[in-house]
């Protein structure tokens, strides 16, 4: 257009114009940053991937996503929320950020982001040792009720699993040592190892110790999962318990609501894909997907669950 009407004048205010920010121009013009707060492989890492190929395959958004995984919730939490509120850099995260704020290793929580969507939903599996002394998991509260302090949790203090097993001690009324051991393999190494009586893991990482000498006494959340269905839950126990690991995606606060609609528009069109929801369900995870108010009204929920937890998480 600026060269067919070939004047200087008009040429300059159409550029000044584009130099207006990118409510000026159509979103996106470039690769956006998916940054991730854990390794590649990690669980939060394979569920965003999943959706953006999709994604990619649909060419929603015309441009490519770039992930970043970020050694460190905090760090990857703090970089976006310090990012341009243009869209071109998101955070894909879980309830560990309430927690990270919770315990006080950051100032702020979910109020400093955008929502945008919620992609799966994911319930922890409570896992004792095969030989170990407890047959069910009535038996290890049974254990722990009899022996307040004594029964050896293994967990990573102030992280999404210790947020769980906060909520399902108090749900069963009783009170383990809890001991920080690190990730989830590891924490199933001390219970194969006879350092901890329990632990509690995502599916993933299950399925990955299968055949070792676990076993899975209870899926904490309302229902048993599909992929173990002799495993009661924890709500049929009489033990209801509402911490699950979500993946939410954020933007800056104050990125524009196009913006963040066009990118809840593709997260959604991506996870109504098949293939995509059968891939999140053979790693036990539901593809529930939330946006707008829905998703507003979940955080909102989850953060009032965990911010009472700080000084139980391991904060002051």
């Amino acid at each position: 257009m600026i060269r067919k009407w070939g004047t200087t004048l008009i040429a300059g205010f159409a550029l000044g114009v584009l130099a207006l920010g990118p409510a000026a121009a159509e979103y996106p013009e470039k690769p956006i940053n998916v940054v991730i707060p854990a390794g590649p492989g990690s669980a939060t890492d394979t569920n965003a991937r999943l959706v953006l190929n999709a994604i990619a395959e649909k060419q929603s958004l015309g441009q490519p996503a770039v992930v970043i995984n970020v050694n460190g919730g905090p760090i990857a939490a703090t970089r976006v929320k310090d990012a341009a509120p243009d869209g071109y850099e998101i955070l894909v995260y879980h309830i560990g950020l309430m927690g990270t704020k919770a315990v006080g290793k950051l100032d702020f929580g979910v109020e400093a982001f955008e929502p945008i969507a919620q992609t799966g939903s994911t319930n922890f599996i409570v896992v004792v040792a095969e030989e170990g002394p407890y047959a069910d998991f009535q038996a290890l509260v049974d254990a722990a009720r009899a022996a307040p302090g004594e029964i050896n949790e293994a967990n990573s203090i102030g992280g999404a699993s210790h947020i769980a097993t906060l909520q399902l001690a108090a749900a069963a009324e009783f009170q383990p040592r809890v001991v920080h051991v690190g990730d989830g393999p590891t924490r199933l190494q001390s219970v194969l190892g006879g350092h901890s009586a329990y632990t509690v893991v995502s599916p993933q990482e299950y399925k990955g110790f299968s055949g070792t000498g676990i076993k899975a006494v209870a899926v904490m959340g309302p229902e048993r999962s599909p992929d173990l269905p002799d495993v009661p839950s924890t709500a049929e126990l009489g033990y209801p318990t509402e911490i699950s690991v979500d993946t939410w995606w954020f933007a800056p606060k104050d990125t524009p609501a196009e913006v963040v609609d066009k990118l809840a528009g593709a997260i959604e069109e991506a996870m109504n894909d098949e293939a995509l929801q059968d891939s999140y369900r053979k790693q036990g995870v539901a593809p529930t997907f939330l946006r707008g108010e829905e998703l507003a009204k979940r955080l909102a929920t989850v953060d009032a669950l965990v911010a009472p937890m700080g000084a139980a998480l391991g904060g002051n």
